[in-house]
């Protein structure tokens, strides 16, 4: 897989690494997370599962 570089300014990856912050407090990037393990593990998912 290649690598692309991508530029930014300081502000800008500032700001991005600001929202990652407030994002990983979030209730649905830790539904998010327990989606993906519950994937990886195998596990049966029903429609309630994906949110349905």
């Amino acid at each position: 897989m290649a690598q692309e570089t991508v530029t930014l300014l300081k502000e800008e990856f500032e700001r991005m690494k600001q929202e990652l912050e407030l994002l990983k407090d979030s209730r649905i990037y830790q539904r998010l997370l327990e989606f993906e393990e519950n994937i990886s593990k195998g596990k049966k998912l029903s429609r309630k599962d994906l949110g349905f």
